[in-house]
């Protein structure tokens, strides 16, 4: 039976110690030495996914190079091998070699010497030390497992290509060799019947890889069934149907869908899964107008670009260049692009070419629902929120899913305005628990300081989707009281968002907000949260009860647009603690200084004042006049939308002043004509202030008055479930 989160111990000779007469009977025994191993291999190698010799021809001479020549600077002074002191979980990622891959690249990238001899000397001293490496997690060696398989060979594999022809030692070269051949075996035994997760999935693209890479392999052919076998399984079983990993975090999505690019790179049947290109649009989907994905589920800050540009090269989707290419200049896009070998199809390559020159993005939906993700997107013309409403997802060894739901972050003018922790520097931070999965490092309310169950419950209600409002409700009890909230979004101008939260009984509730500057009180319950040289968020808790207020500050990364990267920074937490459940928070962005807000209740509804613009809010409708004058009002499954409309059956309405001067009214003033959308499920009786003439569709038609509505409504009547135009009803 297994102590950890793999198999059994299955690590043998064949595996850590391969000499060189194992290494010539794993291709067949074609020579009787490691030189004559080398020529054979050299002339029957294929080319990797993404060969080296392009991408280093392409970012010669650029920022990026200039990056890998500091990460291989420290090779030229020596490294200590064994990785001691990286701490539990980093000491593992130490032994994926990406430290060392970075001495063979900028040996290729300058033909300097002492790079080539560096790598040969850490290599040839790893090998000898590793096996001495001993971890911390129960049951999972620091070398032979699935994560240090896939990522050693995934920085390794490219470089038989241009190290096989190279100075290297016949030595160091068969164990570079050896220790592909060895990983391989190793992922082989361990991943013979399919399990969720990231770790199987990438280092099956990898086996896939190298058995495409290394055909003459005795073993190659098992490898590539094996491989094909469980990327096919995981594509179906653990790839959404929204295209979202299984994981829902966009960090682990990003790394899975690297892999999957290079096996689609080798096998067209990968590259032609439904799911695959769904993964890219998830992406599209859950991407910032500033170019990057919030850090949800143990994420880092995701920035597409470049993931979308090569899922366009396999893909043959021109629009996802186009998407790609409005967060990359120029040159950027002509590096990258540079990288990817051509397509010996003549005329894929030349829409592929003809792809990188064309710019129209189309334009997202307002609405976005990733349903199997648990993530839904709502946005205006800036303002973008993005609300979690899935499940918690098992992990390997500790799951990635954090204890909150029904979060949300906003974001708009391609800045974040309401964050989140996120994932954290190292799963080795002290804070890891406490505060990046915690709760409350999430906009939510919490209950009683619990920390939420793994079963939540999430319930979520039918989405209303209109051009002016969008509203999202659901329900849970993960903290073991039943919890509701409701995010609505208005999107015309001045646009922003009201949360409603309800929670049962007694207890100690806490609303969690956070942002990326301190709070400050501008009103009673008012605090405004931005820098003076760009956007903000203003909040105002309209909830009534009596409330508990402090700040805080955790730390969270941010995006930083000019070098497409993140840092570490202040994270600053508004608390408003109370026991009751109730909430009703309104939160404004702005850009420069903060706006005046007034928000006040009247006649059941929530009243929001802001300059010329007055919003009222009931619980399935929205109304707003501007100077004085009724500009729109929409309603969701409602009766009635108050002084304008009434039915007999729940409609989803939206009414616009038409602009036109209608009936005198009673005491002889020109009242203004409503233009009504009415969607009904059913026969459905209509109720409106009958102006001159009532058209049904643009079909006149007659009005009963003195109905049932009472004195001044007149009565039509919809026949059947549809989408219905009334117009010429009036509205004081």
């Amino acid at each position: 039976m297994s102590t950890g989160p793999e198999k059994p111990r299955h690590i043998d000779g064949r595996i850590n110690r391969i000499g060189t007469d194992d290494l010539l009977k794993a291709f067949g025994s074609p020579a009787s030495d490691l030189a004559g191993l080398r020529a054979f291999v050299g002339a029957q190698l294929q080319r990797p996914a993404w060969p080296l010799p392009e991408w280093s021809d392409a970012i010669r001479s650029t920022p990026a190079a200039d990056a890998v020549l500091a990460a291989a600077a420290p090779l030229l002074d020596g490294v200590d091998v064994t990785g001691r002191g990286c701490g539990r979980s980093q000491l593992y990622g130490f032994h994926y070699l990406r430290w060392l891959s970075a001495g063979a690249e900028a040996w290729l990238l300058t033909g300097d010497d002492r790079y080539l001899q560096a790598f040969e000397r850490h290599l040839d001293d790893w090998v000898d030390q590793r096996d001495s490496v001993t971890g911390e997690w129960p049951g999972l060696d620091v070398i032979w497992y699935s994560l240090g398989t896939w990522a050693r060979c995934r920085h390794l594999l490219p470089m038989l290509e241009v190290l096989t022809p190279s100075a290297l030692s016949d030595k160091v070269w068969g164990r570079l060799l050896a220790t592909l051949v060895g990983g391989a075996r190793w992922a082989y035994d361990e991943h013979d019947v399919f399990r969720h997760g990231n770790w199987q999935l990438v280092c099956a693209t990898e086996l896939l890889h190298l058995s495409a890479v290394l055909p003459s392999l005795v073993e190659s052919a098992a490898w590539a069934e094996r491989a094909r076998e469980r990327i096919e399984e995981h594509l179906v079983l653990d790839i959404y149907p929204d295209g979202g990993h299984y994981e829902r975090s966009p960090g682990y999505h990003g790394m899975v869908l690297s892999a999957l690019q290079t096996a689609a790179r080798i096998d067209q049947e990968v590259a032609a899964h439904p799911r695959f290109a769904a993964m890219h649009t998830w992406l599209v989907e859950l991407a910032s107008s500033g170019g990057w994905l919030p850090h949800l589920q143990d994420s880092g800050i995701v920035w597409p670009a470049t993931a979308l540009l090569r899922g366009s090269y396999l893909l043959d989707s021109p629009a996802l260049a186009q998407v790609a290419a409005q967060w990359l200049t120029p040159v950027e896009l002509a590096t990258e692009a540079a990288s990817f070998p051509a397509w010996e199809d003549a005329e894929r390559q030349d829409r592929w070419v003809r792809a990188l020159g064309q710019s129209v993005v189309e334009a997202l939906p307002r609405t976005t629902v990733l349903p199997e993700s648990g993530y839904t997107i709502l946005r205006s013309d800036e303002l973008r929120a993005v609300i979690n409403h899935g499940p918690h997802i098992e992990h390997e060894l500790e799951s990635h899913s954090h204890r909150s739901v029904l979060d949300l972050v906003l974001d708009g003018w391609q800045q974040p305005l309401l964050w989140e922790a996120g994932g954290p520097p190292s799963y080795d931070d002290p804070g890891y628990l406490t505060w990046f999965q915690s709760g409350r490092g999430h906009n939510t309310v919490l209950v009683d300081e619990l920390e939420l169950a793994t079963d939540r419950g999430v319930e979520v209600d039918a989405l209303v989707d209109t051009p002016q409002v969008a509203v999202f409700s659901a329900r849970h009890h993960g903290y073991g009281v039943p919890q509701a909230r409701t995010v609505a979004m208005v999107r015309e101008e001045p646009a922003y968002v009201v949360v409603e939260d309800r929670g049962a009984g007694e207890h100690k509730f806490t609303a969690q907000w956070h942002a990326l500057h301190p709070w400050r009180q501008v009103a009673p319950l008012a605090y405004d949260a931005g820098a003076a040289d760009g956007p903000g968020l203003l909040l105002i808790e309209a909830g009534g009860s009596a409330t508990a207020v402090e700040t805080s500050e955790g730390v969270a990364r941010r995006p930083v647009l000019e070098r497409r990267d993140a840092e570490y920074g202040p994270l600053h937490t508004l608390s408003l603690a109370r026991s009751t459940g109730e909430f009703t928070t309104v939160l404004v962005p702005h850009v420069g200084s903060a706006p005046t807000v007034a928000v006040t209740r009247a006649e059941g509804a929530l009243v929001v004042t802001q300059g010329t613009t007055v919003d009222r809010i009931g619980a399935s409708h929205w109304m707003r006049e501007q100077d004085g004058q009724l500009s729109w009002a929409t309603g969701w499954r409602t009766l009635e939308l108050p002084g304008l409309l009434r039915t007999s059956e729940p409609v989803d309405v939206t009414a616009r002043a038409a602009g036109a001067a209608g009936a005198a009214g009673a005491a002889g003033a020109a009242d203004s004509v409503l233009r009504l959308e009415i969607t009904c499920s059913a026969r459905c009786a209509v109720w409106v202030r009958p102006g001159r003439s009532i058209r049904l569709n643009g079909i006149a038609v007659d009005i009963v008055h003195g109905a049932a509505a009472g004195a001044g409504w007149g009565q039509l009547t919809l026949p059947y479930a549809g989408c219905w135009v009334v117009e010429g009803a009036r509205h004081e």
